[in-house]
């Protein structure tokens, strides 16, 4: 993981349940707003996905990530027990289902089954999804939607 890739993802993680950021947003956050796609890029590569929350809407994820196995509920493994030297958490989830793009639509390459699984993640969460959209003014960030 490069150090801009864990900084995406540290930006990411403090995205609260119920809420979303577009990736120009969390590229801002970072001081690029160039950075969108490269912010996109690397949600794909997301190391600890929300694997019980993609499972609860459907999503198999015993055919689609077997090597996760471990944290996903099958055979429960305290994860959240595993620390780093410093005492913080070595494997604290990434929710990468709360970024979408500047309009509020789901990513088209959802990594764990596509945008009709982000889009019921974020439902359980409380996000209202209408027509595969998010109103970003009401859920988003801030309340405005950032340029991809």
């Amino acid at each position: 993981m490069t150090e801009l890739e864990n900084k995406i993802f540290d930006i990411v993680r403090k995205i609260p349940r119920g809420k979303v950021m577009t990736y120009g947003q969390v590229a801002a956050a970072l001081g690029d707003s160039r950075l969108a796609r490269v912010v996109g890029n690397t949600m794909h590569k997301n190391p600890v996905p929300f694997f019980e929350l993609a499972c609860e809407t459907g999503f198999n994820c015993k055919e689609r990530a077997p090597v996760a196995d471990a944290c996903i509920g099958f055979e429960p493994v305290p994860c959240h027990r595993v620390v780093n030297a410093a005492g913080g958490k070595a494997f604290a989830p990434v929710p990468c289902h709360r970024v979408v793009n500047a309009a509020g639509k789901m990513g088209a390459n959802f990594g764990l089954g596509g945008p009709s699984v982000q889009a019921k993640m974020l439902e359980r969460e409380g996000v209202e999804v209408r027509n595969g959209k998010i109103d970003l003014r009401k859920y988003g960030i801030n309340g405005d939607s950032a340029n991809d």
